[in-house]
């Protein structure tokens, strides 16, 4: 990255810092909530007591509940403020210094997942206000604009690896316990506590990751949006059962840990 652009971005970041952080919180705090939520029903269908559902359907299941609209629209504008900090992160990187192909790639990922949550956002708004919200995560919306692009095969060919690697890279930061990363919560038993979560909710994510991931590299390799599997159509794939109430309990750790990260996490301004 250009040095002068560099350190005009930071410069510019460190002059809105002020709203930074507590927009970011929020966002943490809703996609937390949308994690909890899916896992929750996963639980449930686990113990024969309906079907998984991807984050789509489990927000329109919402509407059923007392308050459930304002409860979406809360949801929405949380899912927002996760929006804002992702492009943030993409355009700016804040937290780190260094330039080299690693950032590059995380920077990438924060654009897409940017892209991602606003696409939820919009779900979540339109629900709140009695309009439909689709179906699924989006996913096949989006492989499907994708492959009418140039290159649009090789393109959610990569976008699938991607997620992929990204899945493996979940599973490895649970299996090291590398989870609390600029988590700033006192007390040794309370650090320990979000680390066992975080280990527990990372590794389901991670395990959910690498089907959606490989259904969408055979999306661009079959040039076929209809290939995609979203995450209710993977937790479906699952069954029910032990093995899907144990995922479904995995993704609520997930999200207790983005409340924790809402709640916890240091998010620096740039010096």
């Amino acid at each position: 990255m250009n040095t002068s652009l560099g350190g005009s971005g930071r410069a510019t970041l460190h002059q809105v810092a002020s709203w930074v952080p507590p927009v970011a919180r929020m966002g943490y705090a809703a996609k937390g909530v949308v994690y909890g939520l899916v896992g929750w029903i996963a639980v449930k269908a686990g113990l024969a007591a309906g079907g998984a559902q991807g984050t789509t359907e489990a927000l329109a299941s919402l509407t059923d509940e007392q308050g459930g609209r304002w409860m979406l629209m809360a949801i929405a504008l949380g899912l927002l403020g996760h929006v804002v900090w992702r492009a943030v992160q993409a355009l700016l990187d804040p937290e780190h210094r260094d330039t080299g192909a690693k950032r590059i790639a995380m920077r990438l990922f924060y654009a897409l997942s940017g892209v991602i949550y606003f696409s939820l956002a919009v779900t979540a708004w339109q629900l709140s206000r009695g309009e439909g919200g689709g179906s699924g995560d989006g996913q096949e919306v989006w492989v499907a604009r994708l492959l009418d692009q140039p290159f649009g095969t090789w393109l959610v060919m990569a976008a699938g690896l991607g997620v992929i690697g990204y899945g493996i890279h979940q599973l490895i930061k649970a299996a090291k316990g590398d989870v609390n990363k600029r988590m700033g919560a006192s007390g040794a038993s309370t650090y320990r506590g979000l680390t066992l979560v975080g280990r527990i909710g990372t590794a389901a994510r991670g395990l959910v990751l690498l089907p959606i991931g490989w259904f969408t590299f055979r999306a661009g390799r079959l040039y076929s949006a209809e290939e995609t599997a979203d995450t209710g159509e993977v937790l479906q794939m699952l069954g029910g059962g032990t093995v899907l109430t144990l995922v479904g309990v995995g993704l609520v750790a997930y999200g207790l840990h983005q409340v924790a990260k809402a709640i916890y996490r240091r998010i620096d301004s740039p010096a």
